[in-house]
């Protein structure tokens, strides 16, 4: 099967997710969860991309990203082999690291983020690791939250800015309620994260995108198609 083509185009927000070959573990132990996140910091200022959350699973990664510049697969490329090398020499293995390619969504600005804030931080949760998002230490749930330090990497304020509130931990308050909310509507959008959609939002949103980023030579079924929109 083909591989669709990777959208560069700057200022759209991401969800990235990349998974250990094999779904193997890729984060053993402390050391490789520190070494993941430094070297997360150098590729985010070397490739000008902003994080605004994280979250590092004992076998995979998710990242809400905003890229700058239409450079982000050779970002997340730097990323992958960077730590991928580190990791096989710590642990004495050989091969990949990684399972193929990384993923990337495209997400709606507003509702459909704050959806993705949500997912983010519930992952340790729903993987049976912890019991409440807080006790994750590898995720930028706590920092958001205000329980912790916010690594200089870490945008935390843009997550914050899409919650309502006139102080900063008014803000917070309306961010850990969300996280911890449970409605049928959350959980259904939540979903599509999980799913193979490459463009979460609106119906307007992906036309909109698509008109904004597609060839005027492709046919528009064609157009679609490579947009991940059927």
């Amino acid at each position: 099967m083909a591989r669709h083509k990777r959208l560069r185009d700057p200022g759209l927000i991401r969800h990235v997710m990349s998974r250990g070959n094999g779904k193997m573990r890729i984060f053993l132990e402390e050391d490789d969860y520190q070494k993941f996140l430094r070297v997360l910091h150098d590729v985010l200022d070397r490739y000008d991309v902003e994080c605004w959350d994280f979250c590092a699973m004992p076998n995979h990664y998710h990242l809400t990203l905003k890229n700058r510049s239409p450079n982000l697969p050779e970002a997340l490329r730097h990323l992958n082999g960077e730590y991928a090398t580190w990791w096989n020499a710590a642990h004495q293995r050989v091969g990949h690291v990684f399972q193929g390619r990384y993923t990337d969504q495209i997400v709606q600005d507003d509702d459909y983020v704050r959806s993705l804030t949500r997912y983010i931080a519930l992952n340790p949760v729903r993987a049976g690791l912890v019991d409440r998002p807080e006790q994750w230490p590898w995720s930028s749930y706590r920092c958001v939250a205000g329980l912790c330090a916010t690594p200089a990497f870490l945008l935390a304020d843009r997550v914050l800015e899409r919650f309502a509130g006139e102080t900063l931990e008014e803000q917070r308050q309306q961010y850990t309620a969300h996280v911890l909310q449970r409605s049928a509507e959350e959980e259904l959008r939540i979903a599509t994260f999980r799913s193979r959609q490459r463009i979460i939002g609106t119906r307007e949103f992906k036309l909109a995108l698509l008109n904004r980023t597609a060839s005027a030579s492709t046919s528009s079924s064609s157009k679609l198609e490579t947009l991940g929109f059927i």
